[in-house]
């Protein structure tokens, strides 16, 4: 299971962790504790790249990709990641691409048809639906006959107030 990263990602990678350090004012020993982060896999980034296609670092030329896959299941230079894959990852493989196909109800973004990133796409779709949701009037069930016995309410409670005077 090996995929390509179209966008930079934050994915769940193995050792890679962030250690807090503080010491003790009573006893001078370090206390150290480990937590898991996740690891940016940047695609501009040349260190991040796992096949290198061409052309010069220096220069500003270079090309390449990072592949990530499953434990077990890629080559030697795949960075490996655990979780699910995303809508910006290109199944390079067939039992990628098998997995990558059950989540296709859920992503409803194709990274190969797409211009843009998956994030930006929710993005513009929450923007499409917004300008659709103020075109429209309001609609309140019931407020139509709520506004009439209202006014019913009014005119009565008018009639009982010149009674009274």
């Amino acid at each position: 299971m090996r995929w390509k990263l179209v966008t930079s990602h934050y994915l769940n990678v193995l050792d890679e962790e962030w250690e807090y350090q503080e010491t003790d004012r009573k006893t001078g020993r370090m206390k150290r504790t480990k937590f898991p982060v996740p690891r940016l896999l940047d695609i501009n980034d040349p260190c991040c790249w796992t096949t290198k296609l061409g052309g010069d670092t220096q220069a500003g030329t270079a090309e390449g990709e990072i592949i990530v896959c499953h434990e077990g299941k890629g080559q030697s230079g795949d960075i490996v990641f655990f979780g699910d894959p995303t809508p910006d990852m290109i199944p390079v493989d067939d039992e990628a691409k098998a997995l990558s196909a059950s989540f296709e109800r859920h992503w409803q973004y194709k990274p190969e048809e797409a211009s843009v990133s998956h994030s930006q796409s929710i993005v513009d779709k929450f923007q499409i639906e917004m300008a659709e949701m103020r075109s429209k009037p309001a609609e309140v069930a019931g407020l139509t006959e709520l506004t009439a016995a209202m006014l019913k309410q009014t005119e009565a409670i008018g009639k009982l107030l010149d009674r009274r005077m």
